[in-house]
């Protein structure tokens, strides 16, 4: 039985809409919460000093671990990556506030996501966001310290609506989005089948030669995503969002190398080169999902069975 009961956090999966690569030069994001989140259940009980860790994916083990106090030594794990990085979170969060695991208890730890990491929807930031909260820390700085992004997948794990993210003296600056789209009926989510590392990613693009120019558009692109009433609109909002990334990351979008013969838009969402796209369609909903199925695409969201929150117009 636990000594003090259970405590439990939670944090929201994410997507990022607009402003992949460019938000870390200054450029205004929006980003959305998903329903989809992870979980971290702790209890403290008599025992030999360590967290005794366990991750599921819904109702499956996918990964466990014991690192024993106080040096966090791996004792056994069934994924010696996963304990490593596990690991250099729960060390850096000691070092961000030396209460941390500094009782003689048995830590019994229990993450359970409701979602595929291969998806590349926050994994890791829902996870940091958790541990974070577990450990009384702030995350930005946390996540900061461990994987160096722009934080905007933080924002979403703790926030219950589309955010305007920016960095801005790179601290992060984020509000509520007015982004409940009218035409949401017409927007999918669709996984490519392939993990993309948006920290490799963004390595291997040199980002070097954004100029002001090209952040002032983009923000300007995001603010009009976020005002717009009509798809048409937005997917015009979109075009020329992917058409200027494209331009600057020195990459063909994603429509035109995989889906040139697709009736609507399509949006690579973060890193280019896999996870999620974003389809805007007008088109009917058959058509838009026997588009992608017939390229074995079969994960494929609509805009309101993924969104968080529930509220669309």
């Amino acid at each position: 039985m636990s000594l003090q009961g259970v405590k439990s956090y939670e944090s929201h999966a994410k997507l990022m809409i607009s402003g992949e690569y460019l938000v870390l030069k200054g450029a205004l994001s929006l980003a959305i919460p998903l329903r989809f989140g992870q979980k971290l259940l702790i209890a403290e009980n008599e025992g030999i000093p360590s967290v005794k860790w366990t991750s599921m994916i819904n109702n499956d083990l996918w990964f466990h671990t014991t690192l024993l106090l106080p040096d966090f030594r791996i004792a056994e794990t069934n994924r010696p990556d996963l304990s490593e990085t596990l690991r250099k979170i729960l060390l850096v969060s000691k070092v961000m506030n030396s209460k941390f695991l500094n009782s003689k208890y048995e830590y019994q730890a229990t993450s359970v996501m409701d979602f595929s990491p291969q998806w590349g929807i926050g994994s890791s930031s829902s996870l940091i966001s958790n541990i974070a909260s577990w450990a009384d820390c702030d995350p930005f700085k946390l996540n900061y310290q461990i994987f160096n992004g722009s934080g905007y997948d933080i924002a979403c794990a703790r926030s219950s609506s589309p955010i305007i993210y920016s960095l801005k003296d790179d601290q992060p600056q984020y509000r509520e989005a007015n982004f409940h789209p009218p035409f949401h009926k017409y927007l999918y989510f669709v996984y490519l089948n392939q993990k993309q590392n948006s920290k490799e990613s963004i390595k291997k693009s040199d980002l070097s030669k954004i100029n002001t120019k090209d952040i002032n558009e983009i923000s300007g692109l995001t603010l009009g995503m976020e005002k717009a009433t009509n798809i048409e609109t937005f997917q015009a909002q979109i075009d020329q969002h992917e058409e200027l990334t494209g331009i600057i990351i020195k990459q063909k979008s994603v429509k035109t190398q995989l889906f040139n013969d697709f009736a609507g838009s399509v949006k690579s969402l973060g890193a280019w080169g896999g996870d999620f796209i974003l389809a805007a369609s007008s088109e009917s909903d058959d058509y838009v999902c026997k588009y992608f199925k017939d390229k074995n695409l079969n994960t494929i969201f609509r805009y309101a069975e993924i969104v968080f929150p529930e509220r669309t117009n």
